[in-house]
């Protein structure tokens, strides 16, 4: 009983919050006995909301704790002066990480949060189908159900095994029966990393006829291509390139299958960081924001105050926070040709740099709550400074264009614009370093067995013209960028395929939170990453075990 006690609160207590269109809450809690609760599909279906929820829910999940560090941890970012104010944010993203800084311990504890949900949906919904006995509740939708629970578990437990110590990892299968059962000893590293192939390869099996072009199938819910991608990110940064080559495979366009989804690159790279474009084409996974209740005020929404902290500067809106922005070193890395306009040489960037950055010369104008129009010279990124430097870069990422952009009802701090965790110019850049790694010889541009041929797909796509605001360079009816293909890439700059790779996965992905994955898998020593003091080589990006999580389970001791 006292499991059927703790499932219950764990479930229904936790349900704050999810997004879009698939919740339904049941509010009567004068009915919510554990022993006889579980008996409906629409209850089990709570249960399921409850393993979404923790993924955009106040304060710890993409809202605030886990979004952060989802970004912060890497080079993308630096701190400012107003970091000193931010908790320990400023000192993690500096790699001055300690097992008793709060963000490490708030990053442990949301995962784990979120498994136990998972758990507890795990329990509950076979036993709400039985008890059910509803001709519509069919052992076919609880499989469905079964198989969203088994992916979102294993996310949880995949980012704790990028985060973590591989070999520190706890497992909980179940939701603990007693408080003893909170203090497992963590698990050999094979032993985590099978658990969470097995979890995902039962939502594979699970998912079977659902995909992203399901009729009927929600926006935001999980889908088979969003788990063999992510089983294949699992593989590759184990270093097993075949095999992680196989499960991306699965949902790349022409050489896929289309019983994993139909996905596609969007013509425009802005759509995959806008609120208009959310669950485009290329989204493989998201983390689903949504104004729903406006008159409010946040605690009722399902929004996220993550951009606040490293977007637009204190001079673009006074409001902003601007805890993290990005050296104007970091545009170095972005290639670049000299056009004449107006009888003016200009240098013209990589188009992708304009719809990335606030602060490029000639770059995106913001529109305050006043009405004012501003350049990136108004912007005063100019003036600010970081690391010891003049002059900065802000992540227009995410970002909105003008003041009243943000949810209706809401204070600047917010946005619910959808977090794209997994996309498909992600998969066609890990694809090619698979193929790199595998078969690093064969540099056939047309040849969809070539790391090229993907490469190329990537680069065409940031030669596209944007539709942004009219007054960009890369919005210019007709004229395209003039990013060389990558063979002629790889001539130019004596480049290897992985030097070409790095290069592509930088630019495309710049602060998506790519990052952290790549330094580790690709081993980058102590001379690779700047101005950071404590950066001692791809090891910084290990977080410590919480002191608290030692302190309280005597297997770390």
């Amino acid at each position: 009983m006292m499991k059927k006690v703790y499932i219950f609160l764990v479930t229904c207590l936790l349900i704050i919050s999810c997004s879009e269109d698939f919740i339904t809450l049941d509010d009567d809690k004068s009915r919510y006995v554990p022993s006889t609760f579980w008996n409906t599909y629409e209850h089990a279906d709570q249960a399921l909301t409850a393993a979404y929820s923790g993924l955009n829910q106040w304060s710890n999940g993409y809202t605030d704790n886990m979004g952060i560090m989802h970004f912060a941890l890497g080079d993308d970012l630096y701190q400012t002066g107003n970091a000193s104010g931010w908790g320990t944010w400023g000192s993690t993203n500096d790699f001055n990480i300690t097992a008793n800084a709060s963000e490490v311990n708030s990053t442990w504890n949301a995962y784990y949060a979120d498994i136990l949900k998972c758990n507890s949906a795990l329990e509950v919904m076979p036993e709400a189908q039985v008890a059910a006995e509803d001709p519509t509740f069919t052992v076919e939708k609880l499989n469905v159900m079964m198989g969203q629970v088994y992916f979102l578990r294993a996310f949880n437990y995949w980012n704790l095994y990028q985060y973590f110590p591989k070999d520190k990892i706890v497992i909980r299968r179940t939701v603990p029966a007693s408080e003893a059962e909170y203090t497992l000893a963590p698990s050999p590293a094979d032993s985590t990393f099978n658990f969470i192939v097995s979890d995902l390869r039962k939502a594979e099996t699970l998912l079977t006829g659902y995909t992203n072009v399901t009729a009927g199938w929600a926006k935001g819910r999980v889908t088979r291509g969003a788990v063999v991608a992510l089983l294949g990110k699992l593989y590759m940064n184990a270093d097993m390139y075949a095999e992680a080559a196989a499960e991306f495979k699965k949902i790349l366009p022409d050489v896929g299958d289309v019983a994993y989804g139909t996905y596609s690159l969007c013509a425009n790279f802005r759509d995959n960081f806008t609120r208009s474009t959310e669950n485009n084409s290329e989204s493989v996974f998201e983390i689903q924001f949504y104004n729903n209740n406006s008159a409010a005020g946040w605690s009722n929404n399902d929004v996220h105050r993550l951009f606040i902290d490293f977007t637009l500067n204190r001079t673009s809106w006074s409001a902003m926070w601007f805890n993290l922005a990005i050296p104007i070193f970091k545009l170095d890395e972005f290639e670049s040709w000299t056009e004449n306009i107006g009888g003016i040489d200009s240098t013209i960037y990589d188009y992708r740099t304009y719809a990335t950055f606030w602060g490029v010369p000639g770059g995106a104008h913001f529109t305050d709550q006043y009405g004012v129009e501003k350049d990136y010279i108004a912007q005063g990124w100019a003036d600010e400074y970081l690391i010891g430097q003049k002059g900065a870069l802000g992540l227009r990422k995410y970002a909105p264009d003008k003041a009243s952009e943000i949810p209706a009802g809401l204070d600047v701090a917010w946005s619910d614009v959808n977090l794209r965790i997994i996309r498909l110019g992600d998969i066609y850049l890990r694809y090619a370093e698979c193929l790199a790694q595998t078969n690093p010889s064969n540099v056939t541009s047309g040849d969809v067995n070539s790391a090229v041929y993907w490469i190329d797909k990537i680069r065409e796509r940031a030669n596209n013209v944007a539709v942004d605001q009219v007054q960009l360079i890369t919005t210019r009816t007709g004229v395209r960028g003039q990013l060389p293909n990558t063979t002629d890439l790889m001539a130019a700059k004596s480049w290897s395929l992985m030097d070409v790779i790095e290069h592509e996965r930088y630019c495309e992905g710049y602060c998506e939170g790519w990052r952290k994955e790549d330094l580790l898998r690709w081993k980058k020593d102590i001379n690779y990453v700047k101005y950071k003091n404590f950066w001692t080589g791809y090891q910084s990006l290990i977080l410590p075990i919480p002191q608290t999580e030692i302190d309280r389970n005597p297997n770390y001791q």
